[in-house]
């Protein structure tokens, strides 16, 4: 059995677990797991960790900026530290810093892409003489302009269409070395037309050229064929798979549209809830390591519903 394979029996286990304990049946059985050909591939469990609160206690928030980017918020915060750890594994296996860029996706909507594609460019963003771009390439349900309290457009969309030019849609960030593109809008055009446009590998090409990393956030990867065609301009794909939430089989159809694209995939991040509702999220990254952790809400009065977001 694969080791993706593995991970992806886990979260299944969970999920029906979690249906069980609350007295819910699964809406449908996933199929036994299966070999997925995904090497490098693997969730090594740890135990959750309780995130404390610094001595000093959190920073405040920048009005309009998401709580959810701790690594912003709160630099020495043991959640941080698993971010740089993923940023670690990253890096080491780029040991002649070529530019590349990465796509974050996952099997279907509401796994946490944005929040992760976000806290990862925020991270990647700590070390100085990185230029760290952050693009949203969903077009259909864009949300990390409001996340960074940027304006929705114009942006990628428009560059690929012709209504905007490179240098209008790129945009710095509150995050040092972090700058931003939004998706735009495609007005009466279809995000495929767009994406398979000349125009858009001279962007995909600029932007690697002039940034050590970007990572795009982009639609699930078995609701639309975007990211397949994004996949081919980038230098590989981080696959999200959400815990008591995502079936196996979707997780498994995911993975396979993508080695068909041949797309590399470079790893499967878990996410999933670990405590109360509306209280704690644990994360693990597999890509022949892992880790888990937790972290609170530190505010509960501003940016309702960050931790909701499609991502």
């Amino acid at each position: 059995m694969g080791r993706i394979a593995d991970a992806l029996k886990r979260a299944e286990d969970e999920r029906r677990r979690s249906i069980a304990s609350s007295g819910g049946t699964a809406l449908m059985d996933a199929p036994p797991s299966a070999g997925l050909d995904m090497p490098g591939s693997v969730q090594i469990p740890t135990p959750a960790i309780d995130v404390p609160v610094d001595q000093d206690g959190p920073a405040p928030l920048i009005e309009g900026l998401s709580e959810s980017l701790i690594p912003f918020y709160e630099k020495s915060a043991l959640v941080t530290e698993q971010y740089r750890a993923l940023r670690t594994r990253l890096l080491s296996s780029n040991p002649n810093y070529e530019h590349r860029i990465l796509v974050v996706t996952s099997a279907v909507p509401k796994e946490g892409k944005s929040v992760t594609t976000l806290n990862l460019g925020c991270i990647l963003a700590e070390i100085r003489h990185l230029k760290v771009l952050v693009v949203d390439g969903d077009f259909r349900r864009s949300s990390l302009a409001q996340m960074l309290n940027q304006p929705s457009g114009p942006g990628l969309a428009d560059v690929l269409d012709g209504r905007a030019t490179y240098e209008e849609v790129v945009r710095s960030t509150p995050i040092p070395n972090l700058s931003f593109m939004p998706a735009g809008s495609t007005k009466d055009r279809s995000a495929a037309e767009l994406l398979t446009a000349a125009s858009a590998s001279a962007a995909f090409r600029r932007m690697q050229n002039e940034f050590h990393y970007t990572i795009v956030d982009t639609p699930p990867a078995t609701t639309v064929t975007d990211v397949g065609i994004i996949g081919q301009m980038c230098n590989g794909v981080i696959m999200l798979v959400r815990l008591n939430r995502t079936h196996e089989a979707a997780a498994k159809r995911a993975v396979r549209l993508l080695q068909v694209n041949n797309i590399p995939i470079i790893g499967c991040l878990l996410v999933g809830r670990d405590g109360p509702a509306g209280g704690y999220y644990g994360y693990g990254y597999g890509y022949g390591y892992g880790y888990r952790y937790n972290y609170y809400r530190y505010y509960n009065s501003a940016n309702k519903g960050d931790s909701g977001r499609d991502g």
